[in-house]
């Protein structure tokens, strides 16, 4: 992620939400949560009944798949990892420490 902080990758995240069609379904008995780029929309499906922090991890967990395509799919196997362990925590410290973006972000999930 050479030149690529924690602000940029938030605003290239707030970009492609602003800018795609979401489709928001609930859950299954055999699908948990998932997110499905197709045609200029995503479905995403996330679990109910979990705080607003919770969600936001999670949108942003499939989000950082969507907004690094190329950088994360040169990964491989370790790109959960690396999304899990690394650029998650590092991206909600950031949102969470700057009450305005984080407002914003809770605003878009309700």
């Amino acid at each position: 992620m050479t030149g690529l902080n924690e602000s940029k990758l938030e605003k290239r995240m707030r970009f492609l939400f602003e800018t795609t069609k979401w489709i928001w379904k609930k859950p299954t008995k055999t699908t948990w949560a998932y997110m499905q780029p197709h045609a200029g929309q995503v479905t995403i499906c996330l679990p109910p009944d979990k705080d607003d922090d919770y969600l936001l991890r999670y949108i942003f967990h499939e989000l950082i798949h969507f907004a690094l395509p190329g950088e994360l799919q040169a990964l491989g196997a370790i790109e959960e990892d690396i999304i899990i362990r690394t650029l998650e925590p590092r991206l909600i410290k950031h949102v969470t420490d700057h009450r305005t973006i984080h407002r914003w972000w809770i605003k878009r999930l309700r």
